[in-house]
């Protein structure tokens, strides 16, 4: 059984650690921007939960009806820093998935994006952006995706293996990073889609994950 465990306090000596039993495996968590709340998403598991003084308390459960599609078997999930009502998931099945949490109804999937061929690994959301959304995928291909739209904007072929991460550079708001199954890393400039600006062969195996420097490009 897998649980989610958080550390809360200024610093380590007066923290308070707590966790909560999961139904089933997390593969992936991502926390709302105030910090009250964090949402857990896996192949079999889909749920908000609020953070509380002591525990963490079940909000929502996104699994919705008595037949649950490979829509909502996530690889990856990341809630949206300006809207907190907006979350994104990369499914098993190759879908990015948005959700809508202002929806009335029960069932809080908004925008089904079926283009990737192969398991989404990552979906990342642009910090300045509202409408862009992100993938990489199994299938060696990143997509950017126009909220507004029904189909992606842009699309960048690695020509490598799967790409395991992708990461918007937080301060060159045009470039982001994308890590491989090769054990390479590119950056990416969004304006010049053909190819990569760099690419380092980083390691020798697998680079699961990758982020930016807070303060260097």
């Amino acid at each position: 059984m897998s649980r989610v465990t958080t550390a809360l306090g200024s610093n380590t000596l007066n923290g308070q650690t707590m966790f909560c039993h999961l139904d089933a495996p997390a593969n992936a968590i991502s926390v709302r921007r105030d910090a009250t709340q964090v949402v857990v998403a896996g192949r079999n598991i889909f749920k908000i939960y609020s953070i509380e003084e002591d525990q963490f308390i079940e909000k929502l459960n996104l699994r919705v009806g008595r037949k649950h599609s490979l829509n909502f078997s996530c690889a990856d999930v990341v809630w949206h820093q300006m809207d907190e009502s907006l979350l994104a998931t990369a499914a098993t099945n190759g879908a990015v998935v948005t959700w809508n949490l202002a929806k009335p109804s029960r069932n809080k999937q908004d925008q089904l994006f079926t283009e990737h061929k192969r398991t989404v690994n990552k979906v990342c959301f642009h910090p300045a952006e509202l409408h862009m959304l992100l993938s990489g995928s199994q299938d060696g291909y990143m997509k950017c995706f126009d909220l507004r739209k029904k189909d992606s904007v842009i699309t960048f072929s690695g020509q490598s293996e799967s790409v395991r991460d992708v990461q918007f550079n937080i301060r060159d708001h045009f470039i982001f990073a994308a890590s491989f199954e090769n054990g390479n890393v590119q950056l990416w400039d969004i304006r010049r889609p053909d190819r990569c600006e760099r690419m380092f062969t980083a390691h020798n195996g697998p680079v699961f994950c990758c982020d930016w420097h807070p303060d260097d490009r």
